[in-house]
């Protein structure tokens, strides 16, 4: 693993830190130009609400990391004021995000499902990169395992090997945007984008709350009730994307039947 990518000055740049910062800054100038050129959104209030969007992310990456790892701080209460120090979570890093923007675009009568969908293949590409960063710094770890393709990180013993459960994040986070690249092209017209109500995202959110629950099986950390936190947030997000989903095609048949 490599947890350090390189030194500037007496400076190191860890990997972890970098890749999400990267991938979160790929992220946001994707969104902008999605919304503004494949939604119509105007662009202004677009940046306005990516800054919103991007302050309850870290907000809630933070939090969720606290939650992850409750037993520990609950230990150590002083590292919860270090902002160079804890873990982040991502499952949460979107609810924080998605509140944000909810309450943005409700206040400024954005589009919130032109805005949404804009920002679903993003999403998926973030993590894809980010979790790239969770494999090089050997955080996030699974469970042990013998599987052939079991890796050994560096702080383990000897011996040891575990599932590299930070790429099947990033693998599985490129086949929903794929999927969701596929169902643009071919089933969302120019017109349908600027018109129809969310679906991407609410996609996103179902297929990304599946990952989350079945993959973290073999995630080690705190549980509660038998669940890790991003389980639990992974559940409550498939369903909020499920209804909301259903609400869009609701909105799409009411439109057809007065049209």
């Amino acid at each position: 693993m490599y947890p350090l990518l390189f030194q500037i000055g007496d400076i190191p740049v860890h990997s972890y830190y970098f890749l999400w910062a990267f991938a979160l800054s790929v992220g946001v100038i994707f969104t902008r130009f999605r919304a503004s050129r494949l939604y119509g959104l105007d662009d202004d209030l677009v940046r306005k609400t990516l800054f919103f969007v991007f302050i309850g992310m870290l907000v809630g990456a933070r939090l969720g990391g606290y939650l992850d790892h409750w037993t520990y701080y609950a230990e150590h209460p002083e590292k919860l004021f270090n902002p160079l120090e804890g873990a982040l979570s991502s499952t949460t890093a979107f609810i924080g995000g998605g509140v944000a923007g909810i309450i943005y675009c409700l206040r400024k009568k954005i589009s919130l499902g032109k805005l949404a969908d804009a920002a679903s293949i993003p999403a998926a590409l973030t993590v894809a990169i980010g979790r790239i960063g969770c494999f090089l710094n050997g955080c996030c770890l699974s469970i042990p395992t013998d599987v052939p393709w079991a890796v050994h990180f560096p702080k383990d013993p000897s011996g040891l090997m575990r599932h590299p459960v930070q790429i099947y994040y990033s693998l599985f986070s490129l086949v929903i945007m794929l999927s969701m690249v596929f169902l643009e092209k071919c089933y969302l017209t120019p017109s349908q984008r600027k018109s129809h109500g969310a679906i991407l995202w609410p996609l996103f959110m179902i297929l990304y709350g599946i990952m989350r629950f079945t993959i973290d099986f073999i995630r080690e950390g705190d549980r509660i009730l038998g669940l890790r936190t991003a389980q639990i947030s992974g559940v409550f997000v498939a369903v909020a994307g499920f209804i909301w989903i259903l609400h869009t095609i609701g909105q799409e048949k009411d439109r057809s039947l007065s049209s």
